[in-house]
């Protein structure tokens, strides 16, 4: 829907591109609803949006929305284009092509054949190989054009060749991007591995991957970029978090290196310093966490868009609330979520999923470290119900389960019997159903508030190997990294006052 796109867009625009685009919206001599529009939408929060096209209609009642809103959008990648062309390299040698181009097309073929060569200059600095490719093709085609006059047949060879081997290139770049985005594929649609049979299911993409790199062409910033994604994801997706912390080390290292060909905004380096994170996190080595927020902190830069902004914001809070809530410093971390922006939760539709319910999380499980289960619910309700949460996801489990254990403590248990029914009707239960779920289940039905000590102590015993088997199994680490489900389970059995919920009036509203 059209007006869902235009405030996306405009919604994610940085202070700078309002400015700049008011300045462009100057020099035009046409109408001037579309700029009507955009400072409606700039104005107006998120949920008062349904309003947007009955405020417009106020203003302008002859004018159709859905043509100014078109309008608008025109304009605005018009001048967001005329930003990048100014500071991305990507931009810079699209246009200079394109300037070649029509020049050539006029016939002016010495201005022409410059902003070719120059094209070419650009792209390979920046390893653009498909890019140095067209420019050389439109070389070749220029001279043939012109029956060779101006090129011998050794100089022809040469870069006939060079073009030849530009595309090898560039077909190993596509063979890696091929198999990245098999891996991440069935990671998002079918899920981590959960066992050693699950683990195997993957052998083919490592086993292709290891092919690729061994029958490489070159050796170039884009392919070992691309395949030490690969390998720190997969190592991910077994559970070999030592493995992928020393490869997204190398990855970080190889970004810093080569940060002047980096994109921008740097997507791929800020999603190597949250799979290092990530992997900290998993090992428990909370001390070394705290240098790479702020490293994302860094990356944090007007010039660069608001979603990415955002995004970066979002992932050093996160880290920043996993470190409180690691350390039980709930209190900090309430304090610390109080002073956050209104706008870090509810701007939901220029996220991603996965990181934006894992901040949600965090909220929710510093609540719970302090017994406001009801407040811990209704962040947790947020990442079950949110439309595009994956149930797949380790946040979407460790939520869910939080959830259970709230409730628990809450004394809810018709609702616990429900919960569990509904996981043991799914047809996926026996396949993909974690240890610790199976574990929280077993405990939620052995009721250890309602038991005598000695009866809990008894109780522990027997769960015991299941306890163990859950903490030195590295596929259930996947969702004790968010929280220790398995503590919560011992202190079950052996505390001998069981907590109190601290009530709504006891507590400040949720931020």
């Amino acid at each position: 829907m059209i007006k869902n796109d235009v405030v996306r867009l405009v919604k994610t625009l940085s202070s700078a591109e309002k400015r700049y685009l008011k300045l462009y919206c100057k020099k035009q001599s046409v109408s001037r609803a579309y700029l009507l529009l955009f400072d409606l939408i700039d104005q107006t929060p998120l949920r008062d949006m349904e309003l947007l096209e009955q405020k417009f209609g106020k203003t302008n009642p002859e004018t159709s929305f859905d043509t100014t809103a078109k309008y608008l959008m025109r304009v605005i990648t018009d001048c967001l284009i005329q930003l990048r062309i100014d500071k991305d390299s990507l931009f810079q040698q699209m246009q200079t092509f394109m300037r070649a181009k029509v020049l050539l097309d006029r016939s002016l073929i010495k201005e022409g054949m410059k902003e070719l060569h120059k094209a070419k200059k650009l792209a390979e600095a920046s390893q653009n190989y498909y890019l140095e490719y067209l420019a050389y093709r439109a070389e070749l085609n220029v001279f043939a054009d012109l029956n060779f006059r101006e090129v011998t047949e050794e100089a022809m060879i040469e870069m006939q060749m060079k073009a030849r081997n530009l595309l090898k290139s560039q077909f190993q770049i596509h063979e890696h991007h091929s198999l990245y985005e098999l891996l991440k594929f069935r990671l998002i649609n079918i899920g981590r591995s959960l066992s050693e049979h699950h683990k195997k299911q993957l052998n083919d993409l490592l086993l292709s991957e290891l092919s690729l790199v061994t029958n490489k062409v070159a050796h170039n910033f884009e392919s070992k970029k691309l395949h030490l994604l690969f390998q720190s994801f997969f190592f991910t997706s077994i559970g070999d978090y030592k493995s992928a912390l020393k490869t997204f080390s190398e990855l970080n290292e190889l970004f810093e290196i080569n940060i002047h060909i980096l994109g921008d905004p740097p997507y791929d380096y800020l999603s190597a310093l949250e799979g290092i994170m990530d992997s900290l996190r998993t090992i428990k080595a909370y001390d070394r966490i705290e240098f790479y927020i702020n490293k994302v902190g860094g990356l944090i830069r007007s010039s660069h868009t608001e979603q990415f902004n955002l995004q970066a914001t979002k992932t050093a809070i996160t880290f920043r609330l996993t470190l409180f809530n690691a350390e039980k410093k709930y209190k900090e971390a309430l304090n610390y979520i109080k002073e956050l922006p209104a706008d870090i939760i509810k701007e939901t539709i220029i996220v991603d999923y996965e990181k934006h319910c894992e901040l949600l999380f965090y909220m929710a499980a510093a609540h719970f470290g302090l017994n406001e289960w009801e407040k811990s619910l209704k962040y947790l309700n947020k990442i079950t119900l949110l439309e595009k949460s994956n149930p797949h996801f380790p946040i979407y489990k460790a939520a869910r389960l939080l959830a259970i254990l709230a409730h628990y403590e809450m004394g809810n248990n018709e609702y616990l019997q429900y919960e569990i029914r509904s996981y043991k009707r799914s047809a996926k239960y026996k396949t993909e159903t974690l240890k610790t779920e199976k574990l929280i289940f077993k405990t939620v039905m052995l009721h250890p508030n309602r038991n005598s000590v000695v009866k809990n102590k008894l109780l522990l015993k027997k769960l015991q190997p299941s306890i163990n088997a859950v903490l030195n199994d590295k596929f259930e680490m996947q969702i004790l990294k968010f929280f220790d489900f398995a503590v919560w389970i011992e202190t079950k059995f052996t505390a001998t006052k069981q907590p109190k919920a601290r009530s709504i009036k006891e507590s400040k509203p949720a931020a």
